[in-house]
């Protein structure tokens, strides 16, 4: 999924996230579920020569904010005849949370609860089956590893329905196209301020690292230590998640599978694998690092 979501105040969820939020997550294809962004002070609108390499290194569009705070968005309610109409409940006036082939919507009766939407065909692609393994799985690692992704409940698909349609704007047009239907995957909406981190570049994961650990209290990085050594755990396991291994990271230290679709592809590509050796590793020094103050996060 997704470069990610966007809002201005991190959420609490619960351990759990098919109990927990696009982007989504969702993960993005968050797959997610995950979704491109708003910030008030780290965007930028035509970045010169001069900034782009500091622009790699911080998370502009994988830093998950929704241009509105879940919390404070006004609840219209539901309206009779509504119940189980996806495409009624969106707020279609959020940023752009788009991934490369599916979007997040946040729900404007529950802010805590939104939709990964997808093409069912895309690029002529049945994705239906896809994204059905996908919900499948993420419940196997959460059984039995414990671990937390966004997927609520499971995926289901459905002609397009035409409201939908007419009342997308922005980049959600030239996303979508026309497609004849959709797959709809409830989620649970990604923790407002988290980042994804992802294991291709040293420089940029430890630029990302640095920015989120700006936000946490000791607390909060000692328990992203103790999170991100579980996870190595659990790719050791499941070494198929090192696919376009991605994660989410909340302020609060919690970490969060995204986009389990990829594990579609099966074995782990020779440059997935090259990429992701040492990387979690790394990580967990650059936490304990800071932790002891050997690395400035101000």
């Amino acid at each position: 999924l997704l470069q990610i979501f966007t809002i201005t105040q991190v959420m609490t969820l619960p351990r759990s996230i098919t109990v927990p939020a696009a982007i989504i997550l969702a993960a993005a294809s968050v797959a997610c579920m995950v979704l491109t962004s708003l910030s008030t002070s780290t965007e930028s609108s035509s970045p010169n020569l001069d900034n782009r390499r500091q622009l790699k290194l911080m998370p502009q569009k994988e830093i998950i904010r929704y241009g509105l705070d879940p919390k404070t968005i006004k609840l219209r309610g539901t309206r009779p005849g509504d119940e189980g109409y996806w495409w009624k409940d969106i707020n279609y006036r959020q940023r752009g949370l788009c991934g490369g082939e599916k979007c997040f919507f946040i729900s404007t009766i529950d802010p805590l609860r939104g939709y990964l939407v997808g093409d069912s065909n895309f690029h002529g692609v049945p994705r239906f089956a896809e994204a059905v393994e996908a919900y499948t799985y993420a419940a196997k690692l959460e059984s039995e590893y414990d671990i937390r992704h966004f997927y609520a409940d499971p995926p289901y698909e459905m002609n397009t329905p035409p409201l939908f349609m007419r009342n997308l704007g922005g980049p959600y047009v030239k996303h979508f196209g026309t497609p004849k239907g959709l797959i709809i995957q409830p989620s649970r909406t990604a923790p407002e301020g988290s980042i994804i981190i992802r294991c291709y570049n040293d420089r940029v994961l430890y630029g990302r690292l640095l920015y989120i650990l700006q936000s946490m209290s000791v607390e909060s990085k000692q328990n992203l230590l103790g999170e991100l050594e579980s996870v190595i755990q659990v790719v050791e396991a499941q070494p198929v998640l090192i696919n376009d291994f991605q994660l989410v990271i909340d302020t609060n230290g919690r970490t969060y599978h995204l986009d389990l679709n990829r594990v579609k592809r099966g074995e782990a590509s020779q440059k997935d694998a090259r990429n992701f050796e040492g990387c979690l590793e790394g990580a967990v020094k650059y936490v304990g690092d800071s932790i002891n103050g050997t690395v400035s996060v101000s």
